[in-house]
């Protein structure tokens, strides 16, 4: 029930004044520890001298809401805080005993977070530069062979998010930095190919250069040409100072980096409004949940699947 709901916000690390119990749920983040109860059940918690934050009725259940969705962190409606919530909530679960309120409290918000998911914030995250060029890849090839020109922590970066759907070739100047990277991610199939072997090169659909530097060209007119000629699709340059010298342009699908940070400008705005509408459609569960709480049965994690 939302009258008489307690939530004590704490920064993240704050020790507790004894062992927790079931009577409270305790969410602890990079960010901040949440503790949620009833009536004066997470006030037993938490040092009285210690700086926190107190919320009650509907504005503990808002706090909770927007914590989930991601509305309270440092990346806006990012997706991780949802497996924290997870794995705080089977946390909860090993307690002989579960408060029935907090196991209701829990039902209507992990529904609720659901809902504000699907409609507004799916496949909303921060815009960075891997995964925007993802997002290039992705207008024509959903999976494949790419290639990742570099071995720097860009190069990571995209690892990270390409590794899923597409099968990774590195190739880069420096050898050792490759042996490295690759020890890094025994689990990836990772491929290596000889640097600066344009034949091989010009044999894939997909590319993305990490490299940048003053007055060098690594990638000239003439390989666009025999790229092109050889079927290639997408080349993302993601390089500062660029090492391409072509006349070709994302009409042909080379992406720059002045198309990346365009792009990315118009998705964070889009995702700014999106943001908005996600708080004004949690304002709008609040009151709601405000006259229609009710004690359910217990439920499980597999009813409650996040978006």
């Amino acid at each position: 029930m939302i009258q008489g709901l307690k939530l004590i916000n704490l920064p993240s690390g704050s020790p507790l004044v004894k062992e927790t119990s079931g009577d409270v749920f305790i969410l602890k983040t990079c960010q901040r520890t949440i503790l949620v109860g009833h009536n004066l059940a997470p006030l037993e918690y938490v040092n009285k001298a210690h700086d926190f934050d107190l919320y009650e009725d509907e504005s503990a259940y808002l706090f909770l809401l927007e914590t989930i969705c991601g509305l309270k962190s440092k990346l806006v409606a990012e997706n991780e805080i949802t497996g924290q919530f997870k794995d705080a909530y089977l946390e909860y679960l090993k307690h002989s005993f579960k408060g029935p309120l907090i196991m209701n409290v829990l039902e209507k918000l992990f529904k609720d977070a659901k809902e504000v998911r699907t409609l507004y914030l799916h496949n909303v995250g921060q815009q960075s530069y891997a995964g925007m060029s993802r997002r290039f890849l992705q207008q024509k090839k959903k999976c494949g062979k790419v290639l990742l020109v570099g071995s720097g922590a860009l190069t990571r970066d995209l690892i990270k998010l390409l590794d899923k759907h597409y099968e990774i070739f590195i190739t880069a100047r420096n050898e050792e930095k490759i042996k490295d990277l690759l020890k890094e991610y025994p689990q990836k199939n990772i491929k290596t190919v000889g640097w600066k072997d344009y034949s091989s090169y010009e044999t894939f659909e997909l590319i993305v250069n990490t490299i940048g530097a003053e007055d060098v060209v690594l990638f000239n007119q003439n390989f666009f040409k025999n790229w092109k000629q050889a079927q290639g699709e997408i080349f993302v340059d993601l390089g500062t100072p660029s090492v391409l010298r072509t006349d070709l342009s994302d009409k042909h699908g080379i992406y720059r980096l002045e198309q990346v940070f365009r792009e990315a400008k118009v998705l964070e705005e889009e995702k700014e409004q999106k943001v908005e509408k996600a708080r004004d459609h949690i304002a709008y569960l609040v009151e709601k949940r405000k006259t229609t709480f009710s004690l359910n049965v217990p439920f499980g994690w597999e009813d409650l699947q996040f978006v």
